[in-house]
């Protein structure tokens, strides 16, 4: 079969070098994307919270990884989130954000993605500088975000249950708006390759903030 029937061997051979070009390119630019985010580490005692999940520092926006809180569809509930991420890291020190913090040992399947950007912004996961506990094991636990499975391999679906049992945070202010949120959050794209991680016994979750 040809790749582009009806086109000149001239103007086919242009094309295919063209679209060679663009995919070379592409490839690396994701990883030169992929080495940044690798090497970058962000910390600040004040950052900027814009909502539950984004975080401005001086020198770059960070997207908290695997972890997703409401948006501006749920005004309220991003309201609250936002506040709840503001107060934690003026009592614990600010936040520190780096593409190795992530809770790997949580997770329970292979990440579906881990692209280095999004939007503009760096996908990092962070801590607290003063307890080095988890920002998005923390968020989640309390009941301020959801477990987002593509990016997190499902590494916080038990902190969210038992936050959503507890009614914790947001789950006692809209339940239901949580829960619909927790659900599209836990959706796989099709042709998403994830495989089941084994536990060891005994992983216990990551360092939690209390507020």
């Amino acid at each position: 079969m040809k790749l582009f029937p009806g086109v000149p061997p001239y103007q086919r051979w242009m094309m295919g070098a063209t679209f060679v070009v663009v995919a070379v390119y592409s490839i690396a630019q994701n990883k030169a994307s992929l080495v940044e985010a690798s090497q970058t580490q962000l910390s600040s005692p004040s950052p900027r919270i814009i909502d539950g999940d984004t975080v401005d520092f001086s020198n770059g926006r960070v997207r908290i990884v695997g972890i997703d809180a409401p948006d501006d569809d749920r005004p309220q509930l991003k309201a609250l989130a936002s506040e709840a991420l503001r107060e934690l890291a003026a009592r614990d020190g600010g936040l520190t954000c780096s593409a190795s913090l992530f809770d790997y040992a949580l997770r329970r399947e292979e990440q579906c993605r881990t692209t280095a950007k999004s939007y503009g912004r760096l996908n990092l996961s962070c801590r607290f500088p003063s307890n080095k506990a988890s920002v998005g094991a923390t968020m989640v636990a309390q009941g301020y975000a959801v477990d987002y499975r593509v990016y997190s391999g499902g590494a916080y679906v038990d902190l969210m249950r038992q936050a959503a049992a507890q009614r914790a945070g947001l789950w006692g202010v809209d339940y239901e708006g949580m829960r619909q949120l927790a659900v599209q959050r836990a959706q796989v794209p099709q042709g998403c390759d994830v495989g089941t991680i084994k536990k060891e016994p005994g992983a216990i979750a990551g360092a939690r903030s209390t507020r």
